[in-house]
Order: C-alpha cells, then structure tokens, then sequence
C-alpha cells in the first residue's frame, strides 16, 4: 500500500513546532528585556523629567506591539502547526478503518476537522447493511499531493477518522456497465 504519512513527516513538524516556539520565546525574552530596561531606566531618572512621559509611551508602543504580534502569531501560526502535529501523531499511532470502493471524484471544497484544512474524494462503497451502493466522501490532506486517481478506479484504503491515510490501486478499469457508469463519462 502507498502510505501517505510517515514517521519522517511527523519528525519535521515537530521540528517546526520546536523552532516557532523558540521563535516566541526569544521575541518574549526580548520584550521582557526592554520592559526592564526602560522601567530601570525611569526609577533612575528624577521625579518631574520630561523624559518620564516618552519611557511611559515607548513601554505602551512595544507592550502593544508584543501583544498583537503574541496574539496572531499564537493564534494562527503556532496553532496550526500544534492541531497538524496532533493530527499526525494520531493518524500514525491508531488503528486505521480498512475499506474497499470505487472512486467517483475529487471534491473542491475546503473544510476545516481538528484544526486541519482538508478537501475530499466521493467514493462508491457497497453496503451490506443497505444492500446498495452508497456514495463515500473521504477526507484528503490539503498539504499532501491528490492521489493518482481516475474515476472508475477500484481502491483499497485505510482511514483513520475517515482521512485517508494510505491506499492502493486495485483495479483501473472504467466501470460502464455500472450504475455509476454516467458519473464516470
């Protein structure tokens, strides 16, 4: 089967996730160190000094600049790379569901599970309970390359948490004569 995540991945974001926060840390320290800096600074100088008003306002701009950059870089940066790094080590380390279907499409849209962006696949599963063909959607990486399907394609894949984490091509002949056969044209 064609794994789609490895353990070599997983490595790298965690790298990634290391070097953002050692990014973060060394931006607080240096805010840290010019709050001190400026404060120490003030308690030195005589009470009454023109100066006392510019110390209070350069400590206000660098606060508030620390703050804005903090938030989104927290927020939208770190975040990210923290729910992909928890993704993958879930997707490598759990039991993955194992199926067998025939792919139908890729769908465009984006969505968002876990703090993860992903896009989907339509399959076309056999259901024993129903007794019918049922349609499957399946969840792809935004960060990994599509896979190499055609429609009527006949697939293996495991999943986990209904993402597709590895597959393999059973069979690539167009299915005409199926009920699916006018989705395929």
């Amino acid at each position: 089967m064609t794994e789609i995540y490895s353990a070599g991945d997983y490595d790298a974001v965690v790298k990634q996730k290391k070097r953002s926060l050692v990014l973060f840390f060394t931006i607080l320290g240096i805010y840290i160190a010019a709050s001190v800096a400026i404060f120490v600074y003030f308690l030195f100088e005589p009470y009454g000094t023109p100066k006392r008003p510019w110390l209070l306002l350069s400590e206000c701009v660098i606060t508030g600049l620390f703050v804005i950059f903090a938030y989104v870089y927290l927020s939208i940066k770190f975040k990210k790379v923290r729910r992909y790094c928890i993704f993958l080590e879930r997707i490598l380390n759990r039991e993955p569901t194992s199926g067998e279907a025939t792919f139908m499409r890729f769908n465009s849209e984006v969505t968002v599970k876990d703090g993860v962006d992903l896009s989907s696949m339509t399959l076309v599963e056999w259901s024993e309970k129903e007794k019918d063909y049922m349609e499957r959607r399946v969840m792809l990486d935004c960060e990994k390359p599509l896979p190499d399907f055609r429609a009527g394609d006949m697939i293996k894949f495991n999943t986990y948490s209904n993402v597709l984490s590895s597959y393999d091509i059973v069979n690539r002949t167009v299915l005409k004569d199926s009920p699916f056969g006018s989705d395929f044209e």
